[in-house]
């Protein structure tokens, strides 16, 4: 795995294992149904409608989010150069100092914390009530990207910025704007939320493999209906301490899910 993307570690493939049915939305909950082309239209204005400004500078809400991401890789392709395909349900958790991923279906997570320059990475594998920390000089080793902002808007606010603006308007009362272009050999379509500062719609294509995240359900962090889990009685195990664990069962079993590992033994 390449821990340096253009997207949050979950768009490198770190969390997205394949999974079968639908997300299912509890009822109550803010819904934000994607825009298709057709919708859309209905929505843009000329004048923008007065959409709010690009702007990701502005402090972020505390929120929780819910997101399905589903992958297609086509058959003749070379399967080793793309996630597997599948899908998967993963809830999103963003404060101040704080980002959680959790991968529901998989029962792994991510979660980025930071002190003052200081960010830490933690791998989380909730079955086996352990997590796998990182820190600033294990991060930089494995050239993990260290943007507080690319955590905090699941995707690289350069890359964001420098994509078309394609159309704006308004959706069910809120104010989108619709970006798309070309990055790192990927095309790129973003409908973007601008009051959360967060995607709606993130669609990634290459040759043979296709990726697209959807969000569904929004909610203040402050109100949010799903707890994240207790990790508080984990064990955490320092990655600098994986080469001396690798006959550790667990850490063989989880290895290959962890960002860096091949970097770590050279």
């Amino acid at each position: 795995m390449k821990p340096k993307s253009a997207f949050f570690l979950l768009f490198a493939g770190s969390l997205l294992l394949p999974l079968a049915g639908h997300a299912h939305e509890p009822g109550g909950e803010s819904q934000t149904p994607s825009l298709t082309a057709d919708t859309a239209a209905a929505s843009v204005c000329a004048d923008d409608c007065n959409v709010p400004a690009l702007d990701l500078t502005e402090p972020l809400p505390e929120l929780a989010a819910s997101y399905v991401t589903s992958r297609a890789v086509e058959a003749d392709s070379h399967s080793h150069d793309h996630p597997p395909a599948g899908e998967a349900e993963w809830r999103f958790f963003r404060e101040n100092d704080r980002v959680d991923l959790e991968n529901l279906g998989a029962r792994t997570g991510e979660r980025w914390q930071r002190d003052g320059r200081t960010q830490f990475f933690f791998k989380v594998f909730h079955e086996d009530r352990r997590s796998i920390e990182y820190r600033m000089d294990d991060l930089k080793m494995i050239d993990a990207a260290l943007s507080w902002q690319q955590h905090t808007l699941l995707i690289d606010p350069q890359v964001l910025q420098g994509l078309a603006l394609q159309e704006a308007g308004w959706r069910d009362g809120y104010p989108y704007r619709r970006y798309s272009g070309m990055a790192g050999g990927e095309k790129l379509d973003v409908l973007w939320r601008v009051d959360l500062k967060l995607p709606v719609v993130l669609e990634r294509e290459r040759a043979g493999y296709r990726e697209r995240t959807v969000l569904k359900a929004v909610h203040p962090l402050a109100d949010s209906p799903w707890p994240r889990p207790d990790q508080s009685g984990y064990e955490v195990i320092d990655f600098a301490d994986i080469g001396d664990r690798e006959r550790d069962p667990f850490v063989m079993r989880i290895q290959a899910q962890l960002p860096g590992v091949s970097a770590h033994r050279h």
